[in-house]
């Protein structure tokens, strides 16, 4: 799998929430709507949820492991950077 395209769209005047990922993968998926947010310590991408999430646990998008997790966040997070 590899991240073919990253998108940024900054999101002005929240405190938190600093701009929405899309990603492209292999050039054939695009997953939306990927939060970047500051958290006390780091900034971090936050897949998206189910309104009900913390409710029912329903998340649309998981990574299975770490190093999937660090990859999408490493890219996200590479081109918020030079976007700024």
């Amino acid at each position: 799998m590899q991240i073919t395209k990253v998108k940024i769209k900054q999101i002005p005047d929240r405190p938190r929430l600093k701009a929405l990922a899309s990603i492209t993968l292999d050039n054939e998926l695009v997953i939306n709507d990927i939060k970047i947010i500051q958290t006390s310590s780091r900034l971090c991408a936050e897949f998206p949820k189910h309104p009900n999430a913390k409710i029912n646990h329903l998340e649309y998008i998981v990574p299975l492991n770490g190093e999937v997790r660090k990859l999408i966040e490493t890219a996200i997070l590479d081109a918020y950077e030079k976007q700024m």
